[in-house]
């Protein structure tokens, strides 16, 4: 089914089938606080929601923050008053936006505020071929009914935000069905899939490197930069609506997390291995990455550390 030509018709009936199993929070009036992480797939995810639903940038999770490459940083400013919503962030708990696999098994608690196709897929650490393997942009780019740009660069960096053409491009056929099952049939961007055919692999790596699009957002003091060329990115993505830029709030230090990266061994369940992350995510079938809050710090530790 999943490699054969499939009717518009039947795509659009899928793409409302997905959205008729997500929570509805997704089109609240309610106004919530928005956690960036430190990437472009977060940053234009951000934008597209205060573009759409008018959610500020509030708090920031940089992860790797010091120089060990051990430790995770959560900012917030002084305004932040809202409820947090994380923004390609796998929170163990509370609402977010995701792309990652968050379970190893299909016993493993999932957390049912969060909006991810994996979890709509029912992907675990079991079937992770079977992954959602597109962007957090892409999955709101669709949520949201947003227009497909114009140029053809602007597709091309959607495309290339998270490495989302990769799949297509994957010597594994059963990677390119995946790519077009959830870009067509899922997501209902024919348009972008139909980019994808028009260009070889190595111009989506141009794309990368002439805007930059793998680089990452840093914090000096609590204000965050990027070598990200978010101006020329703006640019291609004009007709959309959609600006892009990092918040001039200062975030403040609120807490640490311990970075932790440990090999899946054995028959073990995600409770076996973590109690209660703060987020988590399979970045491999067989390696898990998760972030534990430090709570036993010393305000001279905490002071070195920021």
């Amino acid at each position: 089914m999943i490699g054969e030509e499939i009717p518009l018709f039947i795509e659009i009936m899928m793409n409302i089938e997905y959205k008729k199993q997500l929570p509805k929070w997704y089109e609240d009036n309610k106004k919530y606080d928005l956690i960036l992480t430190d990437d472009i797939d977060s940053l234009l995810s951000c934008a597209i929601l205060k573009k759409v639903k008018q959610w500020e940038i509030e708090q920031v999770f940089l992860f790797k923050a010091d120089s060990n490459k051990s430790i995770d940083y959560l900012g917030i400013t002084s305004s932040a008053t809202n409820e947090a919503v994380g923004v390609d962030l796998a929170l163990q708990n509370g609402k977010c936006f995701d792309n990652h696999v968050t379970r190893i098994k299909s016993t493993d608690k999932w957390n049912d505020e969060c909006i991810n196709p994996n979890q709509f897929k029912n992907v675990t650490g079991a079937n992770y071929s079977s992954k959602y393997n597109l962007s957090t942009v892409l999955l709101l780019w669709s949520l949201y009914d947003l227009p497909i740009p114009e140029s053809e660069e602007g597709k091309m960096i959607l495309l290339t935000i998270d490495a989302s053409y990769v799949s297509y491009f994957s010597n594994y056929s059963y990677f390119n069905q995946m790519n077009k099952y959830y870009l067509c049939n899922v997501l209902g961007l024919n348009e972008l899939y139909e980019c994808q055919q028009r260009h070889k692999k190595y111009e989506f790596v141009h794309i990368m490197k002439k805007y930059k699009l793998n680089g990452k957002i840093k914090s000096n003091k609590g204000v965050l930069s990027t070598d990200i060329n978010l101006l020329a990115m703006n640019i291609e993505l004009i007709e959309t609506g959609i600006w892009c830029e990092l918040p001039e709030k200062k975030f403040k230090l609120h807490k640490l997390f311990q970075d932790i990266q440990v090999p899946i061994t054995g028959t073990k369940n995600l409770i076996d291995i973590v109690g209660n992350p703060f987020c988590v995510a399979l970045t491999k079938k067989d390696f898990l990455c998760y972030s534990e809050e430090i709570v036993k710090e010393n305000e001279n530790d905490i002071h070195k550390r920021k």
